[in-house]
């Protein structure tokens, strides 16, 4: 399936009137993304929309550390604050992160994340405006103007802009952008050339991993799939991943007749060099994860393989990207069980290689 779904939105219902938002007054802003990488990166719309609206600010971002990276090239932040999630609470972290905001004197935060950390943090910058999504009981109490959630019901970017819609601020573009320095690709094309790819030749990318294993495509899909893609096309195929990717990476490979042509990445790459190698492919082809945000991001076409997740909230939009899902009434599913209580990949292998395979072929010549 292909395309996107458009929701209506609902009434501002949040019974918190909010004074309106003087944006000239605004010199520093904080926003607040306190999740994965791919939601990071679709952060980057509202970053330009509001650099663009209010040019002379300065603009910081607070995220989750490990996902900071990917955005090292990004024009419009000043400075990326993270917080480190997987370790357990410890005091000094978070006194010394209150400091660090509270001293930067913010006039705007926005917080896009809406949790308990996200949440103390926008308190505790003593920001006079701040803006986050609507929820019951004490969170609410953070902002000082909150903006109706309607995640899910949208695009997750669509989402996001909100935020831009209660600052008066025009939205130019909907699709993430992620600059790639001139030192970065050199460093990529290092990279490739070591791996034994031509970085000035075309080739393909394959990402098989996904946080969770019913989000990923069979094995045996992939392999019969980059099997074709070699034949027909000749293109070497770039396998990335992190590594905790290595085995799909290395049972796909295993499984394919041309695997001459397959070069096994995964878990050899810094998530800083993504963007550089993702930028000089033909295509990436990918389950519902972060390098199919970071392909529409650099504007290399991403041919995304949804399942479980609701596909449109969070697929590539860009005309050159492809969406492949597998729609059954179950989904959205995956939020509390580690595995399909059906069986593996029971939505996720319904999607074929002749679809997939549709798609590479409408990309190559697009």
């Amino acid at each position: 399936m292909r395309g996107n779904q458009q929701i209506d939105d609902p009434v501002n219902d949040s019974g918190k009137e909010a004074g309106a938002i003087a944006i000239a007054d605004i010199r520093k802003i904080l926003v607040i993304k306190m999740r994965y990488i791919g939601d990071t990166v679709l952060v980057t719309p509202l970053l330009k929309a509001i650099h663009k609206g209010m040019p002379d600010a300065k603009i910081d971002l607070l995220v989750n550390r490990g996902t900071e990276s990917v955005l090292d090239d990004l024009p419009w932040i000043e400075a990326i604050h993270t917080y480190d999630k997987g370790r357990k609470a410890q005091l000094k972290e978070i006194i010394g992160l209150c400091a660090k905001l509270r001293k930067r004197e913010y006039d705007l935060v926005v917080d896009l994340t809406v949790n308990d950390r996200s949440c103390f943090c926008t308190f505790v910058s003593r920001a006079p405006v701040r803006m986050g999504f609507y929820r019951e009981g004490w969170k609410r109490r953070c902002y000082t103007h909150i903006v109706p959630s309607i995640l899910d019901r949208v695009h997750t970017v669509d989402h996001h802009l909100r935020a831009a819609e209660m600052l008066d601020l025009p939205v130019d573009d909907i699709h993430p952008e992620i600059p790639v320095s001139v030192e970065k690709r050199a460093a990529a094309q290092k990279e490739l050339q070591k791996a034994g790819i031509d970085p000035d030749a075309p080739f393909a990318i394959i990402h098989p991993g996904a946080r969770r294993p019913y989000k990923s495509w069979p094995t045996d899909h992939f392999a019969a799939l980059g099997d074709r893609i070699i034949k027909r096309y000749d293109l070497p195929i770039l396998f990335l991943g992190g590594k905790e990717d290595r085995s799909a990476a290395g049972e796909i490979i295993g499984q394919m007749r041309c695997r001459e042509k397959s070069i096994d990445c995964a878990g050899k790459l810094p998530l800083k060099m993504l963007p550089a190698v993702i930028k000089a492919a033909r295509f990436l082809i990918g389950n519902d994860s972060a390098p199919i945000h970071i392909a529409t991001g650099v504007r290399t076409p991403a041919i995304a393989l949804f399942g479980p997740t609701l596909w449109e909230a969070w697929a590539p939009r860009r005309s050159r990207d492809r969406v492949l899902a597998a729609e059954f009434p179950c989904r959205p599913c995956g939020h509390s069980a580690p595995r399909c209580p059906r069986e593996e990949n029971y939505c996720m292998a319904s999607i074929s290689v002749d679809s997939v395979w549709d798609s590479v072929s409408e990309v190559m010549i697009s």
